[in-house]
């Protein structure tokens, strides 16, 4: 499909898949779904995947933008030294094309800033566990908690580092018993700020390259069934719908919300 050009930013035109879910007991969840009603082996599950480099030509936008202001208000009076400062971020990250961004298994001296990304998900989305101010880790249990995966051997978290701090992670941890041991479930997050930049992507590319050097088989997560950007990035890398977590989710507002059971096998 040819790409429209405008101003040098490039579009490319939306595409979707069709998949024949032909695997039995598949959930159908929609506007007219009845609880519990399931797909026949017939039935085709729609996935949308948009691609829009315009996106990235808007975070371009913003982040200049953002660069220059702070540039025009050192001018009104702050050391010449900061004006060199500011103009030098500009020329980097035109050069480099955005942020140094990073992404890297975790390690003990994160233990603070893995902390720190964990409240702030809490508290700028819904779709995480905890609700706001329920997380009571303190670093040093986060310290704990981190020298364990590592020591595991079959778990691991990558995390998403920019020049000062962390903006998303994913944890992935392997389940004890020998009989699902080649089974691993998938928890992540990614800030606000750093979303529709290919970042989910590239962590989950790490982690399933990871995955399979380890012997797992098999992956699984849950998604809430309104958090549709995680739902088309899961589809994207390859993950099936299995089934409907019927109100498995209380949100702080008292409404109950569905999950989405997804798998994906190496």
């Amino acid at each position: 499909m040819p790409r429209k050009h405008w101003r040098g930013a490039s579009l490319r035109a939306c595409s979707c898949t069709i998949r024949h879910d032909t695997s039995p007991g598949a959930i159908r969840h929609g506007p007219f779904r009845e609880p519990g009603m399931l797909l026949s082996s017939d039935e085709v599950q729609l996935t949308v995947g948009l691609r829009m480099e315009f996106s990235q030509v808007r975070l371009l936008c913003s982040r200049v933008t953002s660069l220059l202001t702070r540039f025009l208000i050192c001018f009104r009076g702050k050391p010449g030294v900061i004006y060199f400062k500011v103009a030098r971020e500009i020329m980097d990250w035109a050069i480099t094309g955005g942020w140094n961004v990073e992404i890297r298994q975790i390690t003990e001296d994160d233990a603070a800033a893995f902390l720190a990304l964990q409240l702030q998900l809490d508290r700028e989305t819904d779709f995480m566990l905890m609700a706001p101010g329920e997380r009571q880790t303190t670093a040093r249990q986060q310290r704990d908690i981190i020298r364990k995966i590592l020591s595991d051997g079959r778990s691991m978290t990558w995390v998403i580092a920019d020049d000062r701090h962390l903006v998303g992670g994913l944890t992935l941890r392997a389940m004890a018993p020998f009989k699902i041991r080649h089974t691993g479930h998938i928890v992540v997050g990614l800030l606000a700020s750093h979303r529709g930049q290919g970042l989910g992507s590239k962590l989950f590319g790490q982690m399933e390259t990871w995955a399979r050097v380890h012997a797992f088989h098999r992956l699984e997560l849950t998604v809430m069934c309104d958090n549709r950007a995680a739902l088309n990035l899961y589809l994207t890398q390859g993950f099936m719908v299995e089934g409907l977590r019927r109100d498995s989710i209380r949100q702080p507002d008292g409404h109950w919300v569905d999950e989405y059971a997804m798998s994906k096998l190496l």
